[in-house]
């Protein structure tokens, strides 16, 4: 059968194909993050990284002072400071009294014009949810949550006192937070096509300050009754892996299958923050499961670790994701993604550690106490961090505060990661990277690459404000990469068949393009594995932001 087309009909046909073409071509030629899936964590050989339009992505961060945000005039100027320091990622707060003024009235205005900025200036965002709570009070809860306390009640001490924290068992405060989110989610899935937004945090720092548990009625009720079988099942398959605050209660009181709290874990102040750990996780988690719904992107919780006095919460926020209560959370929260360390502890290093555990990645959203005047840590913080404990990302809090101005050695630290990022990212998964820093217990004195043996030293002349660190990557069987600064390393080997090392090249340069590329050969007076490589051991030689990167080769005989 033969088919005739009409002059019209060819037309029309040859219109549709060069429409395609054109697409096509549009679509070939405009941003590929457009069409990228979005951003996931995904688990390599134990390792959990997060992926960004399909490539790991270590967060080089920066979490702004809390104010900061409430205002587009006010950030103007601050994104091309932030810009400027080498940061690659922006932890920045959206809180609910703004984007709620009046209930069911949305102000898109600003999670708007931050998205956008954001892309402007070629930065990631981690958005801060400042919802039901914020440092275990609700001040960044809307007015008309604030002055109904009969429909959104205040916890209550022991002594009857009401807190200025809300319930985290009422369902009128669950399903007003919960509304409000899922409306900043849908939000986000509409306007931001670019994969800017990369992770949510729900709340930030919850938990009850100045008591162990809510005392209200409402919760006093549910304190008495039978604890959850969910987060008994998960007690009793995780038994041997439980930090000692759950397991030790559990053992103690007769390991039941079925009891009140008090029964099942004893009465104990200890025993009140795993109640409140129970209802701030399955709270937290109904956000956590209806934002992905809506937009799947990766979702954490941030801890104001447990600290000071007799370990007695609520001198902490009880019942926050601290390292005590994290197989709480664990059990409770499935939909977070990750419980993050804020991590402001003169011993960084032992309280990054604690958040390592059963797989939970560690992600440092904040560090460096700049009112306890911790001004000088973020760089060797940041490399202990990706190099020792595999951090997922790391970030200072109050990047915008003058502490952090052009010449603060971030900047340069920054850099050095930024370059060595998709090496570090490779090399963790891996298993082929560490790193170190001085003054912190938890940082190795000596640690094993491959068939060598690492041991940094920093006994060098150096202003006492000056702190060493580094990291090392294997990249071959006998070349490494390192970085860092005010350090020397020593090298031995680990082969008994061949004891003997030597050093046989040193270079010093940078990464262009994803190829090396070699500024100057090091040897003579500046032969070693020297950071900075200088040729003297003199004071005048080290400086916070000589941050150095060397290409080494090695020699085991």
């Amino acid at each position: 059968m033969k088919i005739i087309l009409s002059p019209i009909v060819i037309i029309l046909l040859l219109a549709l194909l060069t429409g395609c073409n054109n697409s096509t071509s549009s679509s070939k030629s405009g941003d590929p993050t457009a069409n990228a899936a979005l951003p996931v964590i995904k688990e390599t050989k134990g390792v959990k990284q997060l992926y960004v339009n399909n490539e790991p992505f270590l967060i080089i961060g920066s979490e702004l002072l809390n104010s900061s945000a409430s205002s587009i005039e006010h950030m103007k100027d601050i994104w091309r400071q932030i810009k400027s320091l080498n940061v690659n990622t922006v932890f920045l707060p959206v809180n609910w009294q703004q984007f709620e003024p009046k209930e069911d009235a949305f102000d898109y205005s600003l999670i708007d014009s931050h998205i956008k900025s954001a892309k402007e200036n070629n930065l990631k965002l981690v958005i801060l949810w400042f919802g039901s709570w914020k440092n275990g009070e609700s001040h960044y809860t809307p007015d008309w949550v604030k002055t109904d306390m009969k429909r959104f009640p205040r916890m209550l001490f022991k002594d009857g006192k009401i807190s200025t924290t809300i319930s985290n068992t009422n369902k009128n405060c669950l399903n007003a937070d919960l509304k409000a989110y899922k409306k900043l989610m849908e939000r986000i899935a509409e306007v931001d096509k670019h994969n800017t937004v990369i992770m949510m945090q729900i709340e930030n720092e919850v938990g009850l300050l100045g008591g162990t548990r809510d005392f209200s009625a409402e919760s006093t009720k549910l304190f008495e009754q039978q604890v959850p079988g969910e987060l008994i099942k998960y007690i009793t398959h995780n038994l041997t892996t439980l930090k000692p605050k759950i397991s030790e209660p559990y053992l103690k009181n007769g390991s039941k299958k079925q009891g009140t709290w008090e029964e099942i874990f004893g009465k104990s102040p200890n025993t009140d923050e795993i109640y409140m750990a129970w209802n701030y996780a399955k709270y937290v988690n109904k956000l956590a499961k209806a934002g992905k719904a809506i937009h799947n992107i990766p979702t954490f919780v941030n801890a104001w670790d447990a600290a000071g006095g007799n370990l007695i919460p609520g001198i902490w926020p009880s019942g926050g994701p601290n390292y005590l209560m994290l197989d709480i959370w664990q059990a409770g929260a499935p939909d977070i993604d990750v419980l993050a360390n804020d991590n402001y502890s003169p011993t960084f290093g032992l309280s990054a550690k604690n958040f390592v555990h059963n797989k939970n990645p560690l992600l440092v959203p904040e560090a460096c106490a700049i009112w306890m005047n911790d001004t000088l840590s973020a760089a060797p913080k940041a490399f202990f961090s990706f190099g020792h404990f595999k951090a997922m990302g790391f970030s200072p809090f109050g990047i915008d505060h003058p502490t952090y101005h052009s010449k603060h050695s971030i900047k340069k630290a920054y850099e050095v990661l930024a370059n060595l990022a998709p090496l570090i990212a490779k090399a963790q998964a891996e298993d082929k990277i560490n790193g170190f820093m001085e003054g912190d217990d938890a940082s190795p004195a000596s640690f094993q690459l491959g068939d060598f043996i690492f041991k940094p030293n920093y006994d060098l002349q150096k202003d006492s404000l000056i702190k060493g660190y580094g990291l090392i990557i294997q990249i071959s069987e006998d070349e490494f990469m390192v970085s860092g600064n005010a350090c020397h390393v020593g090298y031995e080997s680990a082969d008994s068949r061949q004891p003997n090392s030597q050093l046989l090249s040193v270079e010093e340069g940078k990464f262009v393009k994803g190829k090396w590329v070699k500024k100057r050969t090091i040897n003579g007076d500046e032969f070693g594995i020297k950071l900075p490589p200088n040729p003297y051991n003199i004071v005048s030689d080290v400086y916070l932001d000589d941050i150095s990167i060397l290409k080494i080769k090695l020699f085991k005989y």
